[in-house]
């Protein structure tokens, strides 16, 4: 099997992780380009030039992997959500014979503007990570192309640790980048403490618009990437791990999401975490004793309650530990991923073929 990947290459990506992840199968040779084809600007003038040459890059990015594709000869082009990937690549490639697949990682495939709707609905196979995609993929987002489910998972490379940390800088850390659904949460959270006084750490891009409304004591070290990530998390006595539950899109409400990466990644660090509530993470972690919340509330309850539960924590992070390794590592996803193909892609063709 022959696959052309296409996704962000930066340390600690799920892009780079499910491509590696893919590589280790001695049956799937892969070739790869990478998605980080734009440079990244923040300067009002650059974004202005980006602007203007934005055109001229995508066609660059089609030429490049149409020549990919005429001399490696894949079997499928996998894209992990795909950006920069449009229709009218796709539609190339639908004319050349090449078989399309799509990881998507997101709640809703409609959250990113209508070019990136459309592109979706042009792919031979969507594997998404989001239990409920499947069965509402046609009458929610009306798409006719295939939708399977794969959840996320833990990179063993960057996120499994064998031991419990046994040092802690902080008494509670989270590490996402900022939505208002997270600011909310948190500003509740500091709230219900009141005049507890904790040491609290929160990383991940766009918290200094909340940070003068906050403890001042507590500590906004910015975007955390590649093994900085765990460095931090497993600094925490309590990780919090939260979700974007609904969205609403174009006036409509939509399913958000019902785990997350933290989901797993938290579990395979041996880090203690406090998990927002959903019936799809209570099934993976209630049984082991891994507590939940509803909102800021709740969350600063369990948060004080477990503080002074040392033993508890330890045993509570073992279990989600032994539950998660290596069952929900990106290793796993990969090897699910590539029975799909073959069932979905491959099979009725050569089926097909022979009749």
């Amino acid at each position: 099997m022959k696959i052309l990947f296409i996704g962000e290459t930066w340390l600690g990506s799920c892009a780079r992780s499910m491509k590696e992840a893919l590589s280790k199968n001695s049956d799937i040779e892969l070739d790869e380009l990478s998605e980080e084809f734009i440079p990244k600007v923040r300067s009002l003038g650059l974004r202005v030039l980006h602007r203007l040459t934005y055109p001229f890059y995508r066609r660059e990015f089609n030429w490049l992997v149409l020549d990919k594709v005429h001399k490696f000869c894949p079997d499928f082009l996998m894209t992990y959500k795909g950006n920069f990937v449009q229709k009218d690549l796709l539609r190339e490639l639908l004319a050349l014979g090449v078989k399309t697949v799509n990881v998507y990682p997101d709640y809703s495939p409609h959250a990113y503007g209508i070019s990136h709707r459309e592109a979706v609905g042009q792919y031979d196979l969507v594997i998404s990570t989001k239990a409920y995609h499947p069965e509402i993929w046609r009458e929610v987002y009306g798409y006719q192309n295939r939708c399977k489910f794969v959840p996320q998972g833990y990179d063993p490379q960057l996120h499994l640790f064998q031991e419990a940390p046994v040092e802690f800088t902080y008494d509670v850390v989270m590490i996402s980048t900022y939505r208002r659904e997270y600011g909310r949460l948190i500003l509740d959270f500091a709230r219900a403490l009141g005049q507890t006084r904790l040491k609290v750490a929160i990383g991940g891009h766009g918290w200094n618009i909340l940070q003068d409304q906050l403890p001042e004591t507590w500590h906004f070290p910015g975007a955390i990437q590649g093994r900085g990530y765990m460095s931090l998390l497993r600094s925490g006595k309590i990780c919090i791990a939260p979700l974007t539950r609904h969205v609403v899109i174009d006036g409509k409400s939509q399913p958000g999401d019902v785990d997350t990466t933290r989901t797993y990644e938290l579990a395979a660090g041996h880090c203690f975490f406090i998990h927002q509530r959903t019936d799809f993470a209570r099934e993976l972690y209630e049984p082991v004793g891994v507590p939940f919340f509803d909102d800021g509330e709740e969350l600063a309850a369990q948060v004080l309650r477990y503080l002074d539960l040392p033993h508890e924590r330890s045993r509570i992070a073992e279990a989600a530990h032994k539950r998660a390794v290596p069952l929900y590592s990106t290793d796993a996803r990969a090897s699910a991923i590539k029975s799909i193909l073959y069932a979905e892609l491959i099979s009725p063709a050569v089926d097909g073929s022979r009749s």
